[in-house]
């Protein structure tokens, strides 16, 4: 998260007179536990932002390292916002979620898996076989480059060594299918809505099929924008049942986000999954709320009470 989305997010709670205090990392959280300072504030409802767990830098390609925090919170009493312990744990293990999906019957990409030393778990893409290579345990296109495209060949274990060692995690490796990209937020409170579709557009390439989104562009300030999606009835139909397929089969909670490739025949396909998408102005998770008439305070508000509702403590 951004210096300019905590910003955001503790200005959206101090205009309703809430206390908000920001911890720099997990350690300074756990300390302010352990010494009763936090459960001595006279608050009623103590909520967790869940906003540690993956990142660019090399401590943040830690295997079940977002499940941290809603274990503490719960441990102490707190709320915390979006999903708990298990979901965090498992949706990022891209590999281990995606075999589920595929197992329920979501339509989802080919998948692999190449974890160095061992190499692939279980089968091998077939050589001829065009793929994308990603991190396993992060998001936000986390070691993806132009290079992560690839047609599977005898250099390809070569090129996945070489990958894995410089961003530090095994790969998951998936067919890749040329199309538009579409996120799809969902929230529950504890029902759940299907915000509408946003279209991702890449500026260097904003009609290209086979570009994708990588590190870089989401680096680079104007990299990547967000429309609203707009298409047929029937496809806006599928995404929202796809969407809430995977929301159900991977226990989500709060706000998630779903990410799918539309391929030429109108076929959508969850290549994503976000547990805690980004909440910034030129989100598109807030992009789609804001398409429901929510302005970016009340946004990052409903964000919380989301959790808040799903254990029953809007009333308290």
């Amino acid at each position: 998260m951004s210096d300019e989305q905590l910003e955001l997010m503790i200005d959206a709670f101090r205009e309703v007179n809430a206390y908000v205090e920001l911890f720099p990392g997990e350690q300074a959280f756990i300390e302010a536990l352990a010494d009763g300072r936090l459960r001595g504030l006279p608050q009623a409802l103590k909520v967790a932002y869940n906003g540690i767990g993956w990142g660019i830098a090399s401590d943040g390609f830690k295997a079940g390292r977002k499940s941290l925090i809603p274990l503490l919170a719960d441990s102490y009493g707190l709320t915390c916002a979006n999903s708990d312990a298990y979901a965090c744990a498992f949706t990022l293990h891209k590999f281990h979620s995606f075999v589920v999906l595929d197992a329920i019957g979501v339509p989802i990409p080919k998948t692999w898996h190449y974890r160095p030393p061992a190499g692939w778990i279980g089968k091998r893409p077939p050589d001829g076989a065009k793929v994308i290579a990603k991190s396993t345990y992060e998001a936000w296109s986390v070691g993806v480059t132009q290079d992560s495209i690839f047609t599977v060949d005898e250099a390809s274990e070569r090129r996945l060594e070489s990958l894995a060692a410089d961003i530090g995690q095994a790969l998951t490796v998936q067919e890749f299918i040329p199309g538009t990209e579409v996120c799809v937020p969902v929230i529950s409170c504890p029902q759940r809505l299907v915000a509408p579709p946003m279209e991702a557009v890449i500026t260097r390439a904003p009609d290209d099929p086979d570009a994708v989104m990588t590190i870089d562009d989401n680096l680079t300030s104007g990299g990547v924008s967000h429309r609203p999606f707009r298409g047929p009835e029937r496809l806006l139909r599928r995404l929202e049942k796809q969407a809430l397929e995977v929301f159900d089969a991977l226990e989500l909670q709060g706000l998630t986000r779903i990410d799918f490739r539309i391929d030429d025949q109108e076929r959508p396909w969850v290549f994503d999954v976000a547990i805690s998408p980004g909440v910034g102005r030129k989100s598109s998770a807030f992009l789609s709320l804001a398409e429901l008439g929510l302005d970016h305070p009340r946004f990052m508000r409903a964000v919380v009470a989301a959790s808040l509702g799903s254990e029953g403590l809007l009333g308290a």
